[in-house]
């Protein structure tokens, strides 16, 4: 048989494209996985801190721009860190932000296929409802202020003309954060203004905030808006202040009661309101009882009437003081019940007693049901670290065997649970009751 040269060439060529297909499939592609967990840590007007978890790489490069962007065409840097802090953004500015790991300097992963998404915070907050008028001071200048939930950097304020839609140069004075009053001199009494207001954020001024104003108006001291701002609430204290150009009205009442009927007090503008949880409950036994909520609600004066009432956080009191049978003896024809002297009262986050207590002791023959036994009120005996309670033995069956069960009664209209004992952390739990078997 013959075989000619143009067989024999296709023969090698088909062995060779075997061998070329079979070194491709034994090569490894080394593959970098993207990073994952990508998330805001921190968040301003004008900054933003994206954190994320590496998989298996040791830096990352990241590029980002407003939502939208076409990648590769926004902001590009590189971190060996999980997280990357972005400056200079545009405050109330959805963002998009793309993140791509490195594994080695030679190998590099893709981006992740879908963007972190964020907006940055409006940089102050501030509507025409938050605008007010004082009116006329002593020197004769004309006061308005405004009350934002969020300051600026610096503010701009005017007085012009109504119709007016923007004030001129000379008619707008630049004032620092931190003010929310200006005094303006030469306002015409009886005349129609407008008043106007902007925020500067991120060297931009924002649009202006408007009022209008008649000038001769005799109730210049609107807005009636009772803004707070909580300064402490930790275990021990609640301290917080209410932005107003007047005195404010706190007021404390049990939850889901009604406004008017709770602990009022006056507080002078520019000043804080503190409550010390540790001795609150007691400097107001009168109202407070134990384990149970609180609101506490401010407003402010705005002439002869007041603004709506703003809630600023809900207090508990702490529990009732807890108590339970340590021991007891027989002395002459007594049982002499005692208790240790517990000045403990109990809340979630913290620890303190109440002053004004007394004592309920209920008994019965063994397994007695509760509110079938015999009730007694006392005071006791104060021994200084305990107290005692003197049971005469004769009212007893001789033989017969009695539990007796003890709680607290804190400002004469709060029960701590029966037989309770602190139990650490500021809780409570519960032992079982005392038992004893007349001789």
């Amino acid at each position: 048989m013959k075989i000619s040269v143009f067989s024999i060439l296709i023969v090698v060529l088909i062995l060779f494209q075997s061998c070329k297909t079979d070194d491709t499939i034994e090569e490894t592609v080394e593959i970098c996985p993207r990073n994952v967990e990508v998330g805001l840590e921190a968040l301003t007007s004008n900054s933003a801190t994206i954190k994320w978890l590496e998989t298996q790489g040791f830096a990352s490069n990241y590029e980002y721009g407003e939502k939208g962007f076409t990648l590769g065409t926004g902001i590009k840097g590189n971190t060996s860190d999980e997280n990357v802090t972005l400056v200079g953004l545009k405050p109330d500015t959805e963002y998009d932000f793309y993140l791509q790991s490195i594994c080695t300097a030679e190998i590099i992963g893709e981006f992740i296929t879908n963007p972190y998404t964020f907006t940055t915070l409006t940089c102050y907050e501030l509507y025409s409802e938050n605008l007010g008028f004082k009116g006329y001071v002593e020197n004769g200048d004309f006061n308005a202020f405004w009350l934002p939930k969020r300051t600026a950097d610096e503010w701009q304020v005017a007085m012009a003309i109504n119709g007016t839609t923007n004030p001129t140069e000379s008619q707008i004075y630049t004032v620092e954060s931190n003010t929310g009053n200006f005094n303006f001199p030469d306002i015409e009494p009886n005349v129609e203004y407008i008043f106007f207001v902007r925020g500067k954020c991120n060297n931009a001024y924002g649009d202006w905030v408007t009022k209008n104003i008649n000038t001769g108006d005799e109730n210049l001291t609107s807005p009636c808006i009772a803004n707070a701002t909580i300064v402490d609430n930790d275990g021990y204290y609640i301290n917080f202040s209410v932005n107003s150009q007047s005195n404010y009205f706190v007021e404390i009442l049990e939850e889901n009661t009604e406004k008017g009927s709770g602990l009022l007090f006056e507080i002078e503008k520019n000043s804080s309101f503190n409550i010390e949880k540790r001795t609150f409950h007691n400097e107001y036994s009168e109202y407070i009882k134990a384990d149970t909520n609180y609101d506490i609600f401010v407003r402010v004066a705005c002439g002869s009437s007041f603004s709506e009432y703003s809630k600023v956080l809900t207090y508990r009191s702490p529990f009732a003081n807890v108590v339970f049978f340590a021991e007891s003896t027989i002395k002459d024809d007594q049982l002499l019940l005692s208790w240790y002297d517990f000045r403990y009262g109990f809340n979630y986050e913290y620890c303190q007693s109440y002053d004004q207590v007394t004592y309920e002791i209920e008994y019965g023959l063994q397994d007695f049901i509760e509110g079938e036994g015999v009730l007694i009120e006392t005071e006791a005996v104060s021994t200084g670290s305990s107290f005692i309670y003197n049971l005469p033995l004769n009212i007893l069956e001789s033989g017969s065997t009695y539990e007796f069960s003890i709680r607290s009664v804190v400002n004469g209209n709060s029960r701590s649970s029966w037989n309770s004992l602190n139990s650490g952390a500021c809780n409570q739990s519960n032992i079982g009751r005392f038992v004893f078997t007349a001789p």
